[in-house]
Parts: structure tokens; C-alpha cells; sequence
């Protein structure tokens, strides 16, 4: 390519948005584009691990403080070290976050404050007299806390960690919303179908909201959303299939194309996860029909031979997807 044909594909690329003028300058400068600056982001340095393990080993400080002396503590003292340290823990992330070189120890700060949240709110919810053991209660909890976190996310904008609790505690409102409005009056077998469901809607939640954050700068918790999201869609459709001789017929039927959906996904979303969970929970429900359907007389060991060489097939596939589609 000339030097005419370059400047008229900067050009054009201008006009289109997918260059600014500052990316120009900065290749010219040396200095490194925004691009770079978001992934590099991606990665966890050495020290960002030691203050997350840091804040880590304050919250079990506080955990064993609690432990040993709880019942020697006053209602106050319980409220105090519980709450107090968490909100204690908010005032220092948002004092160190205004300096540019102290925003990522501020992140261990936030990361005590989620972690203390729950524990602090609860604390004094019971030491008010409230029923802890109340869905209702644990609603408005995590609704509250949510609410809270989504706010101070949306105000600091780049912290990841903030988001990470604001879904986590969504996904426990979600979990305590369904206890309330379900009750107590399912038997064993209709509560856990009703579990089943709830984590298949939180599965596909997550991977929704994965995709979303693909296209925006938070991508930092893709992969996690992606992972976590296929394993529950995956597991509980699975598990709603049931097995012999209670099956679901409408779920093992239909779970071929779910989890082909999902391999076929992993081309699109350029997501390992996706293609790993998809051919893992392919390979399992090979294996669950033939389990279920071919256990007796002589068309067991004919069903192994042929799970295995299908599962041999969906490796090769996998592999041959992995390569073409999803290595950079």
C-alpha cells in the first residue's frame, strides 16, 4: 500500500468513526490508543492480585473477630464492626479513587465493601428485631444492596468490581424474589424443578448480559458472564430433561438443539466458553441416553461403541472450531 492509498484509508476510516483524531496522534506520539489502554485493562498485574487477596484476608479477619466474640459483643459493637466496617471500607475505595495512582488499590477497598454489605445489613436487620429467616426480608435486602451498587457503579463508570456485585446481588434478589412468591407449599420434586428453572433463567441472563458488555468497555467480565452463564443454561436444561422413568420428553427432545445452539454461538460471540461447556454438556447427554435407553442385553455395548465414537467426532469438531473460528 502507498502513501496515498494509506492517507485515503485513514480518510475514510475518519469519516466512519472507527478513528479519531487522537489515535493518529498517538501513533505518531508512540503513546498507546484507547483500544490498547482497554486491553491491557483486561489483564490483573501482580499487584492488583496481592490487594484483592489483601481485602480478602481483612474480610476473614473480620469473619474470625466476629466469630470469637460475638456473644460478648453489644448489639452497637455487632452493628458497628459490621456495618461500620463496610461502610468504612466505601468512604476509603471513593478517597483513593480520586488520586490516579492509588484507583486500583481503591478496587481491594470495594471489594471489602461488597463482601462486608450483606453481612453489615443483615447484622443490624437482626439485632433490630427482624426475622432474618423471611424471603420478604432478604428481598428488600437485596434489592436495596443492588440499587446501592448499580448507583455507585454508574457514578465510577470503569469499576469492574462494582459491577460484579451488582450482578451477583441481583441474581440473589432474583433467587429470594422466587422463594417468596413460591412459598412453602411445593413438595420436594416441584421445588427443585422450580430451582431447575431458575437457574436456566439466570444462565441466559448471564449470557445476555455477557454479549452486551462484549460490544460497551466493560469487558472484563465476558468471559465470567459466559462461562458461568452457559455451565447454568447448559446444567439445568439438562437436568430438566430428568431421567428414566420420569423423563421430560419436550427437554430431551429439544436439548440437542440447545446445546448445539449454544457451540454454534461460541463461532459467533468468539467465546470459548461457549464452545468448552457446549461440547462437555454435548458429550453428557450422549452419554445420559445411552444410560437411560440401552442398558440392557446386548445393545449396551453396541450404544458405548457408538457413544464413543461420537464423543470422538464432537471433539474433533470442537478442536477443528477452536482453531478456525476462536484462536486469534
Amino acid at each position: 500500500m502507498d502513501k496515498q492509498q494509506l492517507l485515503s484509508e485513514i480518510s475514510q476510516m475518519a469519516q466512519s468513526g472507527q478513528v479519531s483524531h487522537a489515535d493518529v496522534m498517538s501513533a505518531f506520539s508512540g503513546a498507546p490508543t484507547a483500544a490498547h489502554e482497554i486491553a491491557s485493562s483486561k489483564n490483573l498485574s501482580i499487584a492488583e492480585i496481592l490487594y484483592y487477596i489483601g481485602g480478602a484476608i481483612v474480610f476473614l479477619g473480620i469473619i474470625v473477630l466476629c466469630y470469637q466474640n460475638w456473644d460478648n459483643f453489644s448489639s452497637f459493637l455487632r452493628i458497628f464492626i459490621t456495618l461500620g466496617s463496610s461502610i468504612a471500607s466505601l468512604i476509603v475505595a471513593v478517597l483513593l479513587n480520586r488520586y490516579e495512582n492509588l484507583k486500583k488499590p481503591s478496587d481491594a477497598f470495594f471489594l471489602l465493601f461488597g463482601m462486608l454489605a450483606p453481612l453489615g445489613v443483615g447484622v443490624t436487620f437482626k439485632e433490630a428485631g427482624f426475622d432474618l429467616s423471611s424471603n420478604v426480608l432478604w428481598v428488600a435486602i437485596y434489592a436495596m444492596l443492588t440499587a446501592v451498587f448499580f448507583g455507585i457503579f454508574w457514578y465510577f463508570k470503569q469499576k469492574v468490581i462494582l459491577l460484579f456485585f451488582s450482578i451477583a446481588f441481583a441474581t440473589a434478589l432474583f433467587h429470594y424474589l422466587i422463594a417468596w412468591l413460591v412459598g412453602e407449599s411445593l413438595s420436594g420434586s416441584d421445588y427443585s424443578k422450580v430451582w431447575e428453572y431458575q437457574i436456566l433463567v439466570i444462565g441466559l441472563v448471564y449470557m445476555l448480559v455477557g454479549r452486551y458488555l462484549a460490544v460497551t468497555a466493560q469487558k472484563a467480565l465476558v468471559g465470567v458472564l459466559y462461562g458461568f452463564g452457559s455451565l447454568f443454561f447448559l446444567g439445568s436444561a439438562l437436568a430438566l430433561g430428568g431421567w428414566q422413568p420420569n423423563q421430560n420428553a419436550f427437554w430431551e427432545l429439544i436439548y440437542p438443539l440447545v446445546v448445539f445452539g449454544v457451540i454454534f454461538l461460541s463461532v459467533y460471540a468468539k467465546s470459548k466458553a461457549f464452545l468448552v461447556f457446549g461440547t462437555i454438556f454435548l458429550i453428557g447427554y450422549i452419554l445420559k441416553l445411552t444410560g437411560e435407553y440401552f442398558t440392557s442385553g446386548l445393545g449396551w455395548p453396541l450404544a458405548l461403541v457408538l457413544a464413543g465414537l461420537l464423543i470422538m467426532l464432537v471433539g474433533y469438531y470442537a478442536v477443528r472450531i477452536n482453531r478456525k473460528y476462536l484462536i486469534a
